[in-house]
């Protein structure tokens, strides 16, 4: 196997190890817990995390997760540690910043191959050798710089299982992201957004951000019921309840009912079969949901449903084609499969391709059949009606 990012977090743990110092973890969430997973599967115990003092009164850990300290609180209660980037912006910044503001920290640095979790299969170089021509073909149909060299460095990243190759292209807000693709991502103020995989409600809020506030309406899919008690709050809190429909389902290619691992994260998932946590629960095809009304947005992130959501919603897409934004990461083939598929079902589809996280999640295939910005025609027709 090729370890250049195992290699580095190697050295890295054989240091703190040998430092012999508490742990400290700058920051909170899904890379912050990570790396507290990865630590201790490596027998190393996190002291604690710390946040910046102004988020102090906003932000608590949940049970389990450890204790949580201000920066100026963490000066007074360990004298010397060892301080891991445990966020967005510190997997690209100077280190040397953080050794000014944490002065106590006699190592400082961040984990590369944690890179690879959260996603549900990883890449190999076998795999990719085998399928050479599938790549190349998704590759060519890229239409953009930025595109081509997202998609090497996260296959970089994938197969060295090192998150610094993509550093340089990492892009946010992600799926509202507009750099270098003109205007085939930019989003008018009619749009019909369909969100896949809606979670706690974090995608709708970037949306209502970069629509600012102005939209037809929203259907906001997500089955997992933890997610959907914090969704309904989000939505009602946003004001946005009399143009947003909540579909409790699992969004895929036929209706059922199957089994969820309903466990209130955004790795809730479909599961083939019961283990502890799993739930049955309805799944349906957008095509089903929306019943033949227009769509001219779907955001899908449904945990490596996404070639079979995409399947359900067939009508859909050849009938509106909608710009998509959809989850590439969670299997190794779902590059090829998804770009092999949209474009068969419509060939004008533009693709575009950008990594919004340094880890092996949040890579987005997106695709649009239009130039965005003007009304899409048909909320052009009903303004005129």
């Amino acid at each position: 196997m090729i370890r250049k990012g195992y290699d580095k977090d190697e050295a890295l743990l054989r240091e703190i190890k040998a430092a012999g110092l508490p742990v400290v973890l700058y920051g909170v969430g899904l890379i912050a817990d990570t790396a507290r997973e990865f630590l201790k599967e490596q027998g190393i115990c996190v002291a604690s995390h710390v946040i910046d003092d102004k988020y102090t009164d906003t932000i608590a850990l949940a049970p389990g997760q450890g204790r949580l300290l201000s920066i100026s609180e963490l000066q007074n209660e360990y004298p010397s540690y060892v301080l891991l980037l445990c966020f967005f912006g510190g997997y690209r910044d100077d280190l040397a910043k953080y050794h000014a503001l944490f002065p106590g920290a006699v190592i400082v640095d961040f984990l590369s191959s944690i890179y690879d979790r959260g996603a549900l299969e990883t890449l190999d170089i076998d795999y990719v050798n085998a399928n050479t021509n599938a790549y190349s073909t998704v590759c060519d149909l890229l239409e953009d710089p930025l595109s081509k060299d997202s998609m090497l460095a996260y296959m970089h990243a994938k197969i060295y299982r090192d998150a610094r190759y993509l550093f340089p292209y990492v892009r946010r807000p992600q799926y509202f992201t507009q750099d270098g693709a003109g205007a085939d991502l930019k989003l008018g103020r009619d749009e019909i957004f369909v969100n896949c995989g809606a979670y706690t409600g974090d995608t709708i809020k970037d949306f209502l951000e970069v629509t600012g506030g102005g939209f037809r309406s929203i259907y906001a899919c997500e089955p997992d019921s933890e997610n959907l008690e914090k969704l309904t709050e989000c939505i009602h809190n946003a004001g946005i309840a009399d143009r947003t429909r909540i579909v409790p389902v699992c969004i895929s290619d036929k209706r059922e009912t199957v089994y969820f691992l309903n466990q209130g994260t955004m790795l809730s998932r479909k599961v083939d079969e019961p283990q502890p946590g799993v739930v049955s629960v309805q799944a349906d095809t957008l095509d089903n949901i929306l019943q033949g009304l227009p769509a001219t947005m779907i955001v899908m992130d449904v945990e490596g449903n996404e070639l079979r959501a995409l399947q359900g919603a067939r009508t859909t897409i050849l009938t509106y084609k909608p710009l998509l934004a959809v989850a590439a990461y969670h299997k190794k083939d779902d590059l090829p499969l998804l770009v092999q598929y949209l474009k068969q079902l419509v060939p004008d589809y533009r693709f575009y391709f950008r990594v919004h996280k340094p880890m092996a999640i949040d890579a987005v295939l997106y695709a649009s059949a239009r130039e965005r910005g003007a009304l899409h025609p048909f909320c052009a027709q009903k303004k005129t009606d």
